[in-house]
């Protein structure tokens, strides 16, 4: 697999990388052995990992931690996936997925942008990195059940195309599980509801069209799977606590690329 990287920021103690995936491998990848600890930032599509014996999903509400210690494989779906990889001195965690709050999603841009900006200076750009990375750290949290495969299945049905309206009984046919048992179990190992992850894959999606200045709301609305611009605007301003046309304006200035 082939990556190109851009260096966004870089200190002694952190340094943050933006990888675009260029050319994808059918399968899995060849393992893979990381020189120093890092946390692996989704921005956009999923793609899974291997990890020993246990393979799952990852996606933009989800952060891997990658170790030295042991291999890892990688299976992308197609090419332009892009992630942040935020390398580190210091072996924080041990490796694994975990929860990346929506909130730590748009931090991160924002960081980034107002670095790119050069509206912030470097202190203040590797405390923010500093407390996302803090809050990602696994060894903060109990353990996590062991990956399910029902509830694998029904995040990778989800995250291929967010913008599906299934149901609750849909998504439950579609991974060959009872629509009850699906539900408290997703729950159980994700800590959220499908619904819940299906509106954070969602409003990633939607901080994307708006960096880039998408024009229409109400387009962006309708791709995006609500029933209305008005639907929309409640949903994104109860995650972000402002209007879709706001964030635009905060975020289209200057973008990552």
């Amino acid at each position: 697999m082939t990556y190109l990287r851009s260096v966004l920021f870089e200190s002694g103690s952190v340094s943050c990388q933006l990888a675009t995936l260029e050319t994808a491998e059918p399968g899995w990848s060849p393992p893979y052995r990381v020189q120093g600890p890092r946390l692996l930032l989704p921005l956009s599509q999923r793609f899974e990992c291997r990890l020993g014996a246990d393979a799952f999903v990852c996606d933009p509400a989800a952060a891997l931690w990658l170790s030295p210690d042991g291999p890892y494989q990688l299976k992308h779906p197609m090419a332009g996936q892009r992630s942040v990889v935020v390398t580190l001195v210091e072996d924080l965690a041990p490796a694994g997925r975990v929860y990346l709050p929506l909130g730590g999603q748009l931090l991160l841009r924002r960081c980034l942008q107002a670095h790119a900006m050069q509206a912030i200076d470097a202190l203040e750009v590797q405390e923010h990195l500093a407390g996302l990375v803090q809050s990602m750290r696994p060894a903060d949290r109990p353990a996590p059940p062991k990956v399910h495969r029902a509830v694998e299945r029904a995040r990778d049905y989800i995250a291929a195309a967010p913008e599906r309206s299934d149901t609750l009984d849909e998504i439950a046919k579609a991974v060959h599980c009872s629509a009850f048992h699906l539900a408290r179990r997703f729950r159980m190992h994700t800590g959220t509801s499908l619904h819940g992850l299906r509106n954070q894959l969602r409003m990633t999606l939607a901080l994307d069209r708006l960096r880039e200045g998408e024009p229409s709301i109400s387009a962006l609305a309708a791709d995006l799977g609500f029933a209305s611009h008005a639907h929309f605007t409640v949903a994104f301003r109860r995650a972000f606590g402002m209007a879709p046309s706001q964030m635009r304006t905060n975020l289209e200035a200057r973008r990552l690329h």
